[in-house]
C-alpha cells in the first residue's frame, strides 16, 4: 500500500530539486528543505480545514489546470525565477482560495518557523500548492474518490502533517482539536424498570455535566452506561520526534509514540512477548468498537512510524475490566483491537504487518474493586513482534 500523502509528497523533493530551488532563491538547502516541508503541510492543513465542505474541496482542486500534469521537484526548480510561470500563477490562486484574508498570517507563521523571509516563504508556498493539488487530483482520479472520501482521507492523515506546522497554524486549522487523555468506555447491561432507568439516567446526566465542566472529557465518550478510564497525567511535555523519512511528529515525551520509537531505535532492544505499550489517547464510543475522532492523531502518528520503519510488525491487544458478561467483554476487546488494526490499514499499513487479539478480562493491570482500577484495565495496547 502507498504511504501517507504527506510522506509521498516529501519523497518527490529530491536533493537535486531542493538544491536547484535553493540556488535560485539564494538560500541554504537546509532552510529551503524545511520551508518546503512546512509549506506542503500548510497546504494540506488548509485542505483539511475544508474537509467537511465537498464543494470547497472541488473548487480548490479545480484551480490547478490539468495541463500542468504531476508537478515535480525539477519543474518547481525551473519555475522559481519566473513569477509569471503557469506553476506559480496556479499556486497563487490556490493560496488565495485556501486561506483568503489569512494568507499573510499563514506566510508569516511559516516564515518565522523556517527562518526564511516572507517573500521567499510566499514563493515556496506558491510552488508547493500546485504540487499538492496535482498529486491529490491524480489520486482522486485514480481511485475514483468522491470529495467526501477525500475529506475523510485528509482528516485521517492529518496527524502526519500537522506536527510540521507552527502551533498557531495548528490551532487555526484544527480549532476543536482535543488533547484529552485516553478515555475507554465499556458498556454495562443491567435489568431495571423504566422508572429506575430514567431516574438513573437523569442523575448520570447531571454527574456527567459537572464532570465535563471541570474535566473536559470528549463528548463521544459519554453514554447512559459509560464508564471512563482515569485520565493519564504522566505523559510529560510534547516533544518533536523526527523520523528517517523526514516526517516530524509532535508527541508526549512519555506517550506510546515515544516509547515505541525508543524500542525501535535501540539496537539492543529485542521484541518480546511481555513488552506492551498502552495507547494513551484513544476514545471509543460507549460499549462499541467505534473510535472517536479524537483518536485519529495518535493513530496517524503510529502509522507514520510504521511507514518510516517498514520492517516493524505489531500486535494489538484489547482488554476490559470484569464488570458485565465475560463473553461480551471478550468480544468487545476483540472488536476494539481489530478496529485499531483496521484504522492503521486504512492509513496505508499492510495488514501483513499487524495482528489483533482480544483478551477480555484477562491480564488486569490493577484490581477491579475500585473504579480507578477498572479504568486502568479497560485499555488497548500493542507490542512489537518484529523490528
Amino acid at each position: 500500500m502507498s504511504g501517507s500523502i504527506f510522506s509521498s509528497l516529501l519523497g518527490m523533493l529530491d536533493k537535486h530539486s531542493i538544491g536547484g530551488i535553493a540556488s535560485a532563491l539564494g538560500e541554504s538547502e537546509q532552510s529551503v528543505s524545511r520551508g518546503m516541508e512546512s509549506s506542503i503541510a500548510a497546504v494540506l492543513g488548509g485542505l483539511a480545514a475544508k474537509s467537511e465542505d465537498p464543494n470547497s474541496l472541488r473548487k480548490i482542486l479545480d484551480l490547478v489546470p490539468g495541463t500542468l500534469g504531476v508537478v515535480t521537484g525539477s519543474q518547481m526548480a525551473s519555475s522559481v525565477t519566473n513569477p509569471d510561470s503557469p506553476l506559480l500563477s496556479a499556486g497563487k490562486r490556490v493560496m488565495s482560495g485556501l486561506f483568503g484574508n489569512s494568507e499573510s498570517a499563514v506566510t508569516s507563521a511559516l516564515s518565522a518557523q523556517s527562518g526564511l523571509g516572507p517573500g521567499v516563504t510566499s514563493t515556496l508556498m506558491a510552488m508547493a500548492a500546485p504540487m499538492v493539488m496535482s498529486f491529490i487530483g491524480g489520486r482522486v482520479r485514480a481511485e475514483r474518490m468522491t470529495m467526501g472520501g477525500l475529506g475523510s482521507l485528509l482528516q485521517r492523515e492529518s496527524g502526519t502533517f500537522r506536527s510540521a506546522l507552527p502551533a498557531g497554524l495548528r490551532d487555526q486549522f484544527w480549532p476543536q482539536a482535543s488533547t484529552a487523555s485516553t478515555v475507554v468506555t465499556q458498556a454495562v447491561t443491567k435489568e431495571s424498570s423504566p422508572a429506575k432507568w430514567l431516574s438513573a439516567l437523569a442523575i448520570t446526566g447531571l454527574a456527567m455535566g459537572f464532570f465535563l465542566l471541570f474535566h473536559h472529557v470528549p463528548k463521544s465518550a459519554i453514554g447512559t452506561a459509560s464508564r471512563m478510564a482515569t485520565p493519564r497525567t504522566n505523559l510529560g511535555n510534547f516533544v518533536e520526534r523526527t523520523l528517517p523519512d523526514r516526517v516530524t511528529l509532535n508527541v508526549p515525551e512519555n506517550g506510546i509514540e515515544s516509547r515505541l520509537l525508543a524500542l525501535i531505535q535501540n539496537p539492543a532492544a529485542k521484541p518480546d512477548a511481555t513488552t506492551w505499550f498502552n495507547f494513551d489517547r484513544l476514545v471509543f464510543d460507549t460499549g462499541s468498537k467505534t473510535l472517536g475522532p479524537e483518536s485519529q492523531e495518535q493513530l496517524n502518528n503510529i502509522a507514520a512510524i510504521l511507514v518510516a520503519y517498514p520492517n516493524v510488525q505489531l500486535k494489538v491487544g484489547g482488554y476490559t475490566d470484569n464488570v458485565g458478561n465475560a463473553e461480551q467483554n471478550l468480544q468487545l476487546s476483540r472488536d476494539r483491537a481489530n478496529a485499531v488494526v483496521a484504522e492503521l490499514v486504512s492509513k496505508g499499513i499492510s495488514p501483513d504487518r499487524l495482528t489483533a487479539e482480544g483478551y477480555g478480562e484477562q491480564y488486569s493491570e490493577a484490581g477491579n474493586s475500585t473504579e480507578e482500577g477498572r479504568a486502568q484495565n479497560r485499555r488497548v495496547a500493542m507490542r512489537v513482534t518484529q523490528k
